[in-house]
């Protein structure tokens, strides 16, 4: 026992040195994993981005089309009541309220797919 104390007092500064070297390598190596992981996970999310904002892109260039015939069929429409003089409690949903809500299901799933 008495080896084992004079060895480290003789030797303390070597060891003193040496605890600080080793511990300095182990934070450098946890904190290469956490970057390495952090540089994972944004790549991860910039892919989810990029397609969240290419399904906004395709669903915004549709929309202007989608308005124009909304306009079109309901200049129809008006004229349609103003020739036949009654008017309708409820209208009954149209081919472009279901491609609305189907647009909307597909948006609302694939949010659920990336951030589930």
């Amino acid at each position: 026992m008495e080896k084992w104390v004079s060895i480290l007092q003789t030797h303390s500064e070597v060891l003193t040195v040496a605890s600080i070297v080793v511990m300095g390598l182990i934070l450098a190596i946890s904190l290469s994993r956490i970057l390495r992981q952090i540089k994972r996970l944004n790549r991860s999310l910039t892919s989810i981005t990029d397609n969240i904002q290419a399904y906004f892109d395709v669903i915004m260039q549709e929309e202007p089309q989608d308005q124009g015939q909304q306009q079109m069929q309901g200049k129809q429409q008006r004229q349609e009541n103003a020739r036949s003089q009654r008017a309708e409690a409820e209208t009954e949903p149209t081919e472009l309220d279901y491609k609305k809500q189907e647009e909307e299901e597909v948006f609302n799933a694939v949010l659920q797919e990336y951030f589930s």
